[in-house]
């Protein structure tokens, strides 16, 4: 339990690059238990990166039956970690996914933009076809063209909820983020002037169990993004905008 001498510390981490990808399963395995001494970091692996997987592990593999193989992807290499600490131990964590944007035909749009609406996965167990991912074209919250932010791999050890730690993860890191746009607009090719900059607008593809804490955090459901089945857990898609300091450039 934090204590008022030893009060709760956040760090930032830059995005750690993609060494990250090459940590094998069995190190990640090693990490299921908060308790358990962190194993030495594979080279260029920043250290405080391992400390985050010792959040994220316990909370989405251990207790959530989430696979190990699906916790890194791609984005963890490009993304924003704010990892909180009580003495030394990794209590909570989340990322922040910067805007990705792509060269096409005609100008840019953002490699998010592309998925399909009819995206599904396997039927459960009723027959029924489960989407497995959102509908990202433009809805009635968003016109499908306005670069965001994603925030992501929300988690806090169970030991430390209820005590505004996640709420402080939150506010720290968009507070951040609102001042740091163009850390978070990134080019989509060498000399292309056309890139999308971000101007304050942030998604959480929250478990559907806890929108409701979400949205005191400021987010709002967007009906038109719809519901899918991350990992057996279902998911929605929530907005909130923080005002960017380069906002409207």
């Amino acid at each position: 339990m934090p204590t008022s001498s030893n009060p709760i510390k956040i760090t930032p981490l830059p995005p750690p690059g993609p060494a990250v990808l090459s940590i094998s399963h069995s190190r990640l395995s090693s990490l299921t238990e908060p308790s358990l001494t962190p194993p030495t970091p594979p080279k260029d692996v920043p250290p405080v990166y391992l400390s985050a997987l010792r959040v994220r592990i316990p909370v989405f593999v251990t207790e959530q039956l989430c696979s190990l193989a699906g916790e890194l992807d791609a984005d963890d290499a490009r993304s924003w970690h704010w990892i909180a600490f009580d003495n030394d131990q990794p209590v909570a964590t989340l990322r922040l996914v910067p805007v990705t944007a792509e060269v096409v035909a005609g100008g840019v749009r953002q490699e998010v933009v592309v998925m399909e609406k009819e995206h599904v996965g396997l039927p459960d167990q009723e027959g029924r076809d489960q989407r497995s991912e959102p509908y990202h074209g433009a809805t009635g919250m968003w016109d499908g063209r306005e670069p965001f932010i994603k925030i992501g791999r929300m988690a806090t050890l169970a030991s430390h909820r209820g005590k505004g730690i996640a709420q402080r993860l939150i506010e720290e890191s968009l507070a951040w983020a609102a001042t740091h746009g163009a850390d978070l607009s990134s080019p989509g090719s060498e000399g292309m002037d056309n890139i999308p900059q971000w101007r304050g607008l942030v998604l959480s593809h929250a478990q559907k169990s806890v929108q409701d804490w979400w949205g005191k955090m400021g987010f709002e459901v967007d009906e038109g993004l719809g519901a899918w089945w991350e990992e057996g857990i279902e998911h929605v898609g929530m907005w909130r905008r923080v005002d960017a300091a380069d906002r409207g450039r």
